[in-house]
């Protein structure tokens, strides 16, 4: 091999060293620039057609990963122009994860609190009061039941709120979902199915346990 030969291939191996180089400095500033992290999931103040507050919902959904998003059909905010006294369901996304509620009314005579009662205290189930509403966790979903006499046609009946999420034995995710689930059922309770005793019902965090 003469001097020119070597001359250039010392020349191409330092060209192919610097092409390296520059295709690791480029790795590591992309590295440093592309988000590290999956985005926050932004659950906003209110949800469910702005019917209920986000804090119990904030308090279910991941921190981080799919964006937020929701769907609701039937009643569900009693400011809106639909709300007639028909059941409805909301459904919430964020991180990977979802949360479902439903709420419905029906004659006792189909269903009644005594039944609801003996639902609680079966081996299992998780029971769960709020005042005079009784309910239970079950599976991956809250169930929480008041007495609806109407204010109007004296017709005895229920409300059934139900929070689905996941099956779980942590008590403060079950918490969490009971306390989604009061607020729901007071809201429907008073202002979509207008409940006699419904303004009985208490503020605050229901009773798990």
């Amino acid at each position: 091999m003469n001097g020119s030969e070597k001359r250039s291939r010392r020349f191409k191996t330092l060209i192919a060293l610097a092409v390296v180089g520059a295709l690791a400095v480029a790795g590591v500033v992309a590295w440093q620039v592309w988000p590290s992290e999956e985005p926050a999931v932004a659950v906003p103040a209110r949800v469910c057609d702005g019917a209920l507050s986000g804090a119990a919902v904030r308090e279910l959904l991941p921190e981080k990963g799919k964006p937020f998003a929701e769907w609701h059909s039937g009643a569900f905010n009693p400011r809106s122009v639909d709300s007639k006294q028909r059941p409805g369901t909301c459904k919430v996304y964020g991180g990977g994860k979802s949360v479902r509620i439903d709420h419905s009314s029906y004659l006792q005579s189909t269903y009644s609190m005594k039944n609801v009662d003996r639902g609680a205290s079966m081996a299992g189930n998780i029971r769960i009061t709020l005042g005079k509403a009784i309910g239970y966790y079950k599976g991956d979903t809250v169930f929480l039941f008041a007495d609806c006499t109407g204010k109007y046609d004296k017709e005895k009946a229920l409300v059934e709120v139900d929070v689905t999420y996941e099956k779980t034995t942590n008590r403060a995710t079950i918490q969490n979902m009971a306390s989604l689930a009061a607020d729901t059922l007071r809201l429907e309770a008073r202002e979509i199915w207008r409940c006699e005793s419904a303004d009985a019902l208490p503020n605050g965090s229901p009773q798990v346990g």
